[in-house]
């Protein structure tokens, strides 16, 4: 069941529950075929997913790239985000104390070369698809999410490292450890 969860406890999550719950929100799920955990029209995959991390064991605080293909991130800015994060939506609080946030962007003429004028809806879908898995992965984690649509877009382009003309950000899935008493029901 999708719930919301916006306090997080602050424990840090581990590796190897970061790479599950990318692998299973926008990751290669059937090898053989290439097949990703979430749908794209025209296997297009014009979404592209930049881990903020704040509080993962064996990781450095930064900004990452999720390497799809290869199942690796490979960090693209170093330091502790989640106050610039907080700042660029809103004053959203949770996004300085979520272990990661999964920031969504998109490559739009990706999509745009298959589909033409109904490009835009279709990366919208997808972005959809993935925050709905990484809600569900999370959940059956005993992790908490929330996804915010909220915030500036330029400053949170800025944040992540894109440029906001050919790929721009479109969706947050802040990620976290949760105390048993903030666990949804």
């Amino acid at each position: 069941m999708r719930r919301s969860v916006r306090e997080f406890s602050g424990e840090p999550m581990s590796l190897a529950e970061l790479s599950h719950l990318l692998r299973f929100s926008a990751g290669i799920t059937e090898e053989r075929r290439g097949l990703r955990a979430a749908p794209s029209a025209g296997a297009a995959y014009p979404i592209e997913l930049y881990p903020a991390v704040s509080s993962v064991e064996s990781l450095t605080q930064g900004i990452y790239h999720y390497q799809v293909r290869s199942h690796e991130l490979r960090r693209v800015r170093e330091g502790d985000f989640g106050h610039e994060m907080s700042r660029a939506a809103l004053g959203e609080k949770m996004l300085a104390r979520a272990n990661a946030v999964l920031v969504l962007s998109a490559v739009l003429r990706r999509t745009e070369k298959l589909y033409k004028d109904r490009a835009h809806r279709y990366v919208l879908f997808e972005a959809g698809h993935i925050a709905q898995n990484t809600y569900l992965v999370a959940t059956s984690m005993g992790l908490g999410a929330c996804a915010i649509g909220a915030f500036r877009d330029r400053d949170l382009s800025r944040v992540i490292g894109v440029d906001g003309r050919e790929e721009n950000v479109l969706y947050l899935v802040a990620v976290g450890k949760v105390s048993p008493e903030h666990m949804p029901s």
